[in-house]
């Protein structure tokens, strides 16, 4: 997903100078106290308002300000010389950096460089005065910039960072993964980025980030992180941007457009519903074990919508339950006495340990617990063999995911057991994140799923047993 940072940064390789062949000379200019981008590159021929950068904030701890980092995104035009420059009360002082390449692999994208870019980005030492070297990179684009003064002396040096950048979506629509956006032509008066045609789901969820990065880590030990992401109102780190027009296809579109100050200043975006989706509201289940092939009846089954953000997930459905191998199933939209017109055994892509008899009802290959996900937004049908695993306050607070494995029971229940007290949180593996099919007991004794927002917390104590029914809807703690 980050590789095709590459491309970008194949431009941006061509490498980044430093120049000394002037000193930095004093500015005579009346201007707002703070650090600016300075010099030819900018496009600016004096210190303007919209060069101010913004005051840090640090992604590794908890999106809070940092003293001495400051950001800027900033269009700068190849081959021409820039600098940092710090104004206060009259006072100036260059800022500067001898940069160099810093190169990840997608190997080396790991512990305290986890999410950060893959590709090369630039730094270096800081460097002060009217001597400080003067920066240069080799082609136009947009940048961010990042200084920290090392303050705290929580770094090895104080730096300056410049990353190369290529906006573009992380969320549901790509699994979290990277789809990078449509530019115009840099430039400081404006550039937009689109996306057209982009499936989302009700309430979808995602972030502007830029080649494929959520972070870029300044530090030896991983404590001081710059954001690469925008979240709501185009905030460094906010939260997920969530459509509320329903599901279906979307134009998304950012916009940048140099401004002073707060990174936010420079960013808009807005989301456009191009064409609403025709999911399903409910999908149903029959077969020899559910209803007795009789739509209608009590044992019909009625599929979970996955849970997206706070609300389900258009035409995303999830069914776990005990099935035998011999007996065959089918689903429909509509649950109507006698009948069958909507209903099916697959999809246009079903998993490949699914079977189909003569009449075209569907088959698991074994008897036990299985899960069943149907997605229309792929037309897909995935079957996931059964297990349900603990995670989170009553297993030690850990939120390592397929840690704490249950036991399927010979009765195709399954039982897990608490290891701390705290609140439950258990899910079967489907085609979707964990807690996108996720549930727990009720003070009734009835088992109930997450279908949105989370579910309101039931506690245990460690060594409390607790087993799914699933087929009978309930859930026990012994």
């Amino acid at each position: 997903m980050k590789r095709i940072f590459y491309a970008f940064c194949a431009l941006a390789l061509a490498f980044v100078m430093t120049s000394c062949k002037e000193p930095n000379k004093p500015i005579d200019l009346d201007a707002e106290d703070g650090v600016y981008v300075y010099g030819e590159a900018t496009g600016f021929d004096k210190v303007d308002a919209l060069l101010l950068m913004a005051n840090g904030i640090n992604e590794a701890k908890d999106q809070t300000a940092r003293d001495g980092m400051f950001e800027k995104y900033i269009v700068l035009q190849g081959g021409k010389e820039f600098s940092l420059l710090w104004l206060n009360a009259g006072e100036q002082i260059y800022y500067g950096a001898n940069l160099s390449e810093f190169t990840l692999t997608a190997e080396e994208a790991t512990g305290i460089y986890a999410d950060n870019p893959v590709g090369t980005i630039f730094k270096g030492k800081l460097e002060t005065g009217d001597a400080a070297p003067k920066m240069k990179m080799a082609t136009t684009g947009l940048y961010h910039i990042v200084l920290d003064l090392n303050k705290n002396n929580d770094l090895s040096e104080a730096q300056i960072l410049v990353a190369p950048v290529q906006w573009g979506v992380r969320g549901g629509m790509n699994n979290w993964g990277f789809t990078a956006l449509e530019a115009t032509p840099a430039s400081n008066n404006g550039i937009t980025y689109v996306l057209s045609g982009q499936e989302l789901g009700n309430n979808g969820d995602f972030k502007f980030s830029y080649n494929g990065a959520w972070k870029i880590t300044l530090d030896d030990k991983g404590e001081v992180k710059a954001n690469t992401n925008l979240g709501t109102d185009c905030k460094p780190g906010g939260s997920n941007i969530v459509v509320t027009e329903g599901a279906g296809k979307y134009k998304v579109t950012l916009t940048f457009k140099l401004a002073g100050g707060a990174i936010e200043n420079s960013f808009s975006y807005k989301t456009e519903l191009q064409e609403a989706a025709s999911y399903p509201e409910n999908v149903y289940m029959t077969g020899t074990d559910f209803g007795g092939w009789s739509w209608g009846s009590d044992g019909i089954v009625t599929l979970q919508h996955i849970s997206a953000g706070g609300d389900p997930k258009d035409g995303c459905f999830v069914t776990t339950r005990y099935f035998k191998a011999d007996n065959g199933f089918k689903f429909s939209t509509i649950n109507v006495a006698d009948d069958w017109s909507k209903a099916f055994g697959g999809m246009t892509t079903n998993s490949e340990n699914i079977t189909f008899d003569g009449d075209g009802n569907a088959h698991v290959p074994s008897d036990g617990l299985w899960t069943i996900t149907l997605d229309y937004t792929k037309d897909e049908m995935t079957l996931t063999e059964g297990m349900i695993y603990g995670m989170g306050p009553a297993f030690n607070d850990d939120w390592t995911m397929a840690k704490y494995a249950g036991e399927i029971n010979a009765d195709g229940t399954a039982t897990i057991v608490a290891l701390s007290d705290g609140a439950l949180r258990v899910y079967a593996p489907c085609a979707f994140d964990w807690w996108q099919h996720e549930f727990q007991p009720d003070a009734e004794g009835n088992l109930v799923y997450r279908e949105g927002g989370e579910l309101e917390a039931f506690n245990v104590t460690a060594g409390q047993k607790i087993t799914f029914n699933f087929n009978a809807g309930t859930a026990t703690v012994e």
